[in-house]
Order: structure tokens, then sequence, then C-alpha cells
């Protein structure tokens, strides 16, 4: 079952700092596996960047696994339309792990469809394709370094500098093998393939359902 983040008032409080270096500034928005801030480097101030706090407070140390195997994940790519990590680590009440990526200022590809809807208007023909070819050149990477991201979608697609970036490896698996299938059932369902629904085995091929 997918971490919550507890109740508390964080998000009122006076700005905090992690792992002494990381000034949270505003919340983005949370999921079933963590909450998302904007945050400022004080070692390095020129940009900002984000955290993910994933909630691991009531586990045991061998059941935050899927939060290192996350940032070991990030820690691996490098794409330049595959959202940039940089840091990650427990904070020091040892109830979050937090992951530090890159910020994408244009916010995700869902939020940006649904602003040209309410405006009554479209994206541009070679807008579209630019992105669609960015994304593919993602995906071919991801899948020759025997990644599955496994919730592709909109959501999980965001913009900086009017490139795209793929981005919440959450529930993504790596392939030990070329010929190896993932049998989990995760994802959104409006975005899985018909294999994945059956719960049969499935591959690389199910990430451009």
């Amino acid at each position: 079952m997918p971490l919550r983040r507890p109740n508390t008032n964080n998000d009122t409080k006076e700005a905090k700092i992690l792992a002494n270096r990381y000034e949270v500034v505003k919340k983005l928005g949370s999921g079933n596996f963590g909450t998302v801030f904007v945050c400022k480097d004080r070692q390095n101030t020129e940009e900002d960047k984000v955290v993910k706090e994933i909630y691991v407070g009531d586990l045991q140390p061998d059941e935050t696994v899927d939060a290192n195997h996350e940032a070991r994940l990030l820690s691996r790519l490098k794409h330049p339309n595959i959202v940039k990590y940089f840091d990650s680590f427990v904070d020091t009440g040892g109830e979050y792990f937090c992951i530090i990526t890159e910020y994408c200022e244009g916010g995700d590809l869902d939020v940006k469809i649904t602003e040209v809807k309410k405006k009554k208007s479209h994206l541009d023909e070679s807008t579209v394709l630019n992105w669609f070819v960015q994304l593919v050149l993602a995906v071919k990477y991801l899948h020759s370094q025997r990644v599955l991201h496994r919730d592709l979608k909109a959501r999980n697609i965001f913009l900086r500098k009017n490139k795209v970036k793929i981005g919440d490896f959450g529930i993504s698996r790596i392939l030990m093998s070329a010929s190896d299938y993932a049998s989990t059932f995760t994802g959104t369902p409006f975005y899985m393939s018909p294999e994945v629904l059956k719960h049969e085995g499935y591959n690389s091929k199910s990430d451009i359902w």
C-alpha cells in the first residue's frame, strides 16, 4: 500500500532546512508516493530545486528499500529529457526520505494541456512533434538502461525551458536481463497496456502502449 504523508502543519510553519542545506520554499503537490516542494540550495543559489519527501517514519529500516531504489535509479540516469537527480538522504528526524531533483518551472504536461483547453486554444503542431521526439528518445534511453517506467502519463512528464522531461520513477523497475518480464500490477489504469490489466508478464513494450 502506498505511503501517505501524515497530517502535519509543516506547510504553514516557517521555512525549514533539510540536511543543513536545502531550504523549503513552497509546496508543489502530493500523491500516493510523497509530497513535493520547491527548495533553495544554500550551497548553490543559482537555481531552485525540488525536494520529494517520502514518509518512512512507521517503517523498519529494511522497508525503506523502495525509496532508496528510486534514488539509486535516478542517480544513474543521465539524459536531457529525464528529470535530473542531485541528492538523497533521510531527514534528521528519520521520518522522511528526501530526494532532490531539478525544478521544472513549466509544471507537468497534464496542467499544460488543461490550460490550453480552458483557453479553447491548441498546442502548435511543431511543438507537439518536438516534444514527442524528445519523449521517444527519453524512453529509448530508459529501455537501453533496462529500466521500465511503468507509469508514463501526462502528470509524470514535466516542462523545463520548453523541453519535456520524464520524472517520477517511484514505481519503476530495473529489468535484470533483456528477457525478464515484470509481473507487479502497478501504474495508472487509463494508461495500462492490455497485458498489464490481464496480470500477464510484460516488458518494455508496455511503456509505449
